[in-house]
C-alpha cells in the first residue's frame, strides 16, 4: 500500500492563499476516504494547520520555506528524495503546478489556472519566464495533472498540448469551515458582497463602474469587498468613479464572519475576466446568496443555473443584474434556491475519491498497489486556520512567489 506524499512546500507558511485552501479540504477528503499513509510536507508547523488535520493521522513533515521560486523549487529535490526514501514506496501529489521534476517516483501536480498565459502582461515579466521555464518540466515529470474544470482543462490544451491528455478534472467545492461559529452581519442593513484578493482578473473597475450606473439611476447600493487589494485596483477604480456609497473593503475575517457575509448579503457578485474555478461562487450558493457571475471562462461552467451571467466588459449589463436582484425580491428568491441545488453537484468528498482514483492509476502504472477508497463519509471542509484572513484567489504559483 503506497503512502500518499503531498507537497505543500510552495505555499508561505502561515498565509491560508487558496491553493492552501482548496490542499487543507482535499486533505481531510483524502483522509476520510482511504486507509493509506498521507505524509504532508509543508513550511507550515503542525501546531499552526487546522485542528481536525493537527490531530489526524497525517504525517507532517515541516520544512523551512523559501520565498524566491528558483531556490524553493531546488530546493524540494532534496526534501522530496529523503521522504520519498523514508515512506516508500509512493505517489507524490503536488497542490500546486510547479515543483520538483526530477526523482523518476509517480507524481501528480495541480493546475489551477492558466492566468499567466490567457493574461500576460497583468503579471511580472519574471513570473511569465519562470513559468514557460518550470512548468514544461512539470508537467512532462507529471503522470496525471489535476484542473478545476474542463474550462481550465480547454486552456491547458490550449498553451501546453502536451499536457492535455494527462489533465483530470476534479472540481472544487465550498472551503470554508461550516463548523464555525457565525458572527454578525458586517454591516447593517442591505448589501452586496464581492469575495477574493484583487488581481488583474478579477476586474473589479466594472464593478465600480456599475456602481455608479445605478446610483445615477437613483440606486444606492452598498457593497462589501472581502479580501486584500494589495495592487490597489478597487482604490485606483474608485477613485476615478466618485461613488456616493463606496465599496469597503474589509481585508481580513475569520471563516464565520466570511459565512456571515454571504448568509446576509443581497447578492454575491463576480466579475473576472477569468477563473480557473472560482470558489466564492460555490461558497455563496452554498449560503443561499443570489449570485451575479462573469459570463467568461469557467464561470458559467460552475455557476450552472444558478447564477444571472453577465459580460465582465459591459457596465450596463452588470448593473442590469444587480437591479434585479437589488430591487426584485421574487428574482433573487428563485436565484437563492437555483444556486442551492446547483451548488450540490460540488463536494471535497467526491473530490477526494476522485484524486484517488488518479493516485490509484499513477502507482498502477509503475507497479505499485494502493488502497481501495474505504469510506463514503462527506469530507469536513476546511479553510480557515486560527482565525487568519481567508484568501480566496487561485492565482497562479508563479505568480504568488517573490523573487
Amino acid at each position: 500500500m503506497p503512502t500518499i506524499v503531498v507537497n505543500h512546500m510552495l505555499e508561505p507558511p502561515g498565509r491560508v492563499t487558496g491553493i492552501t485552501r482548496f490542499l487543507f479540504a482535499i486533505l481531510q477528503g483524502l483522509l476520510d476516504n482511504s486507509s493509506n499513509k498521507i505524509v504532508l510536507v509543508t513550511s507550515w508547523q503542525a501546531g499552526d494547520l487546522p485542528f481536525a488535520l493537527s490531530q489526524s493521522r497525517l504525517v507532517i513533515v515541516s520544512v523551512p520555506h523559501h520565498a524566491k521560486l528558483s531556490v524553493n523549487v531546488a530546493r524540494q529535490g532534496g526534501v522530496l528524495t529523503r521522504v520519498m526514501r523514508d515512506h516508500g514506496p509512493a505517489v507524490e501529489f503536488n497542490a500546486n503546478p510547479l515543483g520538483f521534476f526530477g526523482g523518476g517516483w509517480p507524481r501528480i501536480i495541480t493546475v489551477h489556472d492558466l492566468y499567466l498565459k490567457l493574461m500576460p502582461r497583468a503579471y511580472p515579466k519574471r513570473h511569465r519566464m519562470a513559468w514557460s521555464f518550470l512548468f514544461p518540466l512539470s508537467a512532462r515529470s507529471a503522470d496525471a495533472i489535476v484542473v478545476p474544470s474542463e474550462s481550465t482543462r480547454r486552456d491547458l490544451g490550449r498553451f501546453h498540448p502536451s499536457a492535455y491528455a494527462k489533465a483530470v478534472v476534479i472540481s472544487e467545492a465550498p472551503a470554508f469551515d461550516l463548523t464555525s461559529p457565525l458572527t454578525g452581519p458586517p454591516v447593517e442593513g442591505r448589501y452586496g458582497l464581492i469575495v477574493g484578493n484583487l488581481s488583474p482578473n478579477k476586474n473589479a473597475g466594472v464593478a465600480v463602474d456599475a456602481l455608479a450606473l445605478l446610483e445615477r439611476e437613483g440606486h444606492s447600493v452598498p457593497v462589501i469587498h472581502i479580501g486584500r487589494d494589495e495592487h490597489g485596483i478597487l482604490a485606483a477604480a474608485q477613485r476615478a468613479q466618485t461613488l456616493k456609497c463606496p465599496i469597503v473593503t474589509l481585508p481580513a475575517v475569520c471563516d464565520g464572519a466570511l459565512r456571515a457575509a454571504y448568509s446576509n448579503a443581497a447578492f454575491f457578485l463576480n466579475t473576472s475576466l477569468y477563473e480557473g474555478f472560482c470558489l466564492p461562487i460555490v461558497e455563496a450558493q452554498s449560503c443561499g446568496t443570489p449570485v451575479i457571475a462573469s459570463n467568461r471562462s469557467a464561470l458559467p461552467e460552475v455557476a450552472g443555473e444558478g447564477a444571472i451571467l453577465a459580460d465582465p466588459e459591459s457596465a450596463a449589463e452588470v448593473a442590469a443584474a444587480i437591479r434585479t436582484v437589488w430591487t426584485d425580491p421574487a428574482a433573487a428568491q428563485k436565484l437563492s434556491r437555483m444556486g442551492t441545488a446547483n451548488v450540490a453537484r460540488f463536494s471535497w468528498d467526491r473530490a477526494a475519491r476522485q484524486l484517488l482514483d488518479a493516485v490509484q492509476r499513477c502507482a498502477h502504472a509503475q507497479g505499485r498497489g494502493i488502497a481501495p477508497v474505504t469510506s463514503t463519509a462527506p469530507a469536513k471542509s476546511i479553510a480557515n486556520v486560527k482565525g487568519t484572513a481567508p484568501a480566496i484567489s487561485n492565482d497562479a504559483a508563479a505568480a504568488q512567489q517573490s523573487n
